[in-house]
């Protein structure tokens, strides 16, 4: 019998992509006011070149990702050989909060309320400390504190998915058997071959209409849905 259910924060409860083309274009904009000189071009691809760089060092845990948030406008100036002054202060600050207004729940998120019967929590990578630009900050600002029983972060355990070790942590928390427990998420390698590999059953929220071809056993949610008003089904299915 299921008596849990978790999710995924990006992706999958908000729809974080678009916060962050508002943040990431309103930020370049007024970096270029500051220095003109430098193309959109330019930044664009010191931007990625960044974020590669500093994602290879989280991957390798060699970062927290509280340290690439604040390591990212300091790497992107050194990048576009500008100096880090105040101005590389403000624009990361104002990318920030940005970021966090622009934030949008899912009008499907209303799903939430018909499973109080249930456990429910939010499993995310990401950084857990009071930062602007956190997990925990746009689960609180996004009102989802209130709807959940849990929530839980990489930053603060230290292990971010797909490890096992974080979805098992979650079902001891909630005093659940992984195998009582559902996991709807949106990114393959992190959200469902995590949760198939720690006995959960596991939900691929696909709303980007993604053909799903898994590579490998792992990679095949038990479900596939397209809304999460489909989680009801799922659930039914597993009584």
């Amino acid at each position: 019998m299921i008596k849990a259910v978790f999710f995924d924060l990006d992706g999958t409860l908000c729809d974080s992509d678009t916060a962050w083309n508002i943040a990431q274009s309103e930020t370049f904009q007024r970096l270029r006011k500051h220095y003109p000189h430098v193309s959109g071009k330019a930044i664009t691809n010191a931007w990625t070149t960044v974020h590669q760089k500093l994602f290879q060092q989280l991957d390798a845990g060699k970062l927290s990702m509280a340290e690439v948030r604040d390591a990212r406008f300091q790497c992107l100036f050194e990048e576009l050989g500008l100096p880090a002054d105040k101005v590389m202060e403000a624009l990361s600050d104002f990318f920030c909060s940005r970021y966090l207004t622009s934030l949008r729940l899912y009008e499907d998120v209303t799903v939430l309320e018909k499973l109080h019967t249930y456990h429910v929590g939010i499993i995310t990578n990401g950084a857990h400390d009071e930062h602007t630009d956190s997990q925990l900050s746009k689960v609180r600002h996004l009102g989802l504190s209130e709807r959940i029983q849990s929530l839980t972060i990489s930053g603060e355990i230290g292990v971010r998915k797909p490890k096992v070790e974080i979805f098992k942590l979650v079902c001891e928390r909630a005093d659940v058997l992984p195998e009582e427990a559902v996991y709807v998420g949106d990114s393959v390698q992190n959200d469902i071959v995590g949760a198939n590999r720690a006995g959960m059953t596991s939900v691929f929220i696909n709303r980007k209409s993604e053909e799903l071809i898994p590579q490998i056993a792992d990679e095949q949610p038990d479900y596939a849905i397209s809304s999460l008003h489909d989680v009801s089904s799922c659930l039914k299915n597993r009584r």
